[in-house]
């Protein structure tokens, strides 16, 4: 299209040409890693999947126009804090009950992440060390390196270092794909096989299920949790407590993980389905609340609304 037809005239969809798809960024090349990857054996409270591994798939298709893209460093700190809020349940969910007036995206192709990145490319959370780079195979490099200069000049006892009970000491985020890495000797660490995480093409290649899993269970120690005495009560009684202690099933979904109470959540409120809102809507009166996900005071893309499918 060119810019004298711009000029004089409007246009619509009629005078463009179709380029095709969007292109799919290439994978990281594979790199020689050492053989056999380490397999950890993965143990998640059912409750923390069924709730977060949706929030995250959600996030990986709203801001689906930057993670198909290539960015620079403080983008990917900023995307990638985004995924370590969701995995440890770092968020706020806000109610909203009365609908918009105008019907416009939540995230469009122009806006950019507004919350806070990370400050540095390698974050202490928990008992963990969250390494960031652009590449896989590069924070692996970090990591050893890390693990190095923690260990220069002192007397170590590397018996003490090393967890028995098959803990990571480094999880390396690239926001496209997740690693996680455990000391397993002097200097040494071992560590899983990449698996893809966020690339922004939801329908063709997802975040793997083992990717996802990684995340939530290597985060665990940041995650906050609270004792209750409603532990002890029967499930059944847990979710009627929830139910009418929250406004809204996201807000008691949340609070059901924090507190480790209640049925995993369904994604449904009734007979409804809870599904992400791609479009501010007209909401009728009466009609079940919309959930925000908020980092801190910014909206991070992910709204949720009861609906029939």
């Amino acid at each position: 299209m060119s810019l004298a037809l711009l000029r004089e005239r409007g246009v619509s969809l009629a005078d463009m040409v179709s380029l095709g798809p969007s292109i799919v960024l290439p994978r990281e090349q594979p790199f020689e890693f050492n053989l056999p990857c380490w397999r950890p054996q993965i143990e998640i409270d059912d409750r923390i999947p069924a709730f977060t591994h949706r929030l995250l798939r959600d996030f990986n298709h709203q801001w689906r126009h930057i993670l198909r893209s290539p960015y620079n460093s403080t983008t990917l700190r900023t995307l990638a804090r985004a995924a370590i809020r969701i995995s440890t349940l770092d968020f706020e969910v806000r109610a909203n009950t009365r609908g918009y007036g105008s019907r416009i995206s939540h995230v469009w192709i122009t806006h950019l992440p507004p919350w806070e990145p990370f400050q540095t490319d390698i974050v202490r959370m928990g008992s963990v060390h969250v390494i960031l780079s652009q590449t896989i195979q590069n924070g692996l490099l970090m990591a050893q390196r890390h693990l190095s200069e923690q260990t220069v000049g002192s007397a170590v006892n590397w018996k003490s270092i090393i967890h028995n009970e098959g803990r990571p000491d480094y999880i390396i985020l690239s926001v496209r794909d997740i690693m996680l890495c455990q000391i397993n000797g002097p200097n040494s660490l071992r560590h899983t096989a990449p698996e893809p995480l966020f690339n922004g093409n939801y329908g063709i290649e997802p975040p793997s299920k083992l990717a996802l899993d990684y995340l939530v269970w290597a985060i665990a120690s940041a995650r906050i949790t609270i004792p209750t005495p409603i532990q002890s009560l029967p499930v059944e009684i847990q979710d009627i407590i929830l139910t009418y202690g929250s406004l809204g099933t996201v807000v008691a979904a949340r609070l059901g993980c924090l507190l480790n109470i209640g049925s995993p959540f369904l994604w449904q409120d009734g007979s409804l389905t809870v599904a992400l809102e791609n479009n501010h809507v007209t909401r009728p009166s009466g009609s079940s609340v919309e959930s925000l996900i908020w980092f801190d005071e910014h909206k991070s893309g992910l709204v949720y609304l009861a609906r029939w499918e």
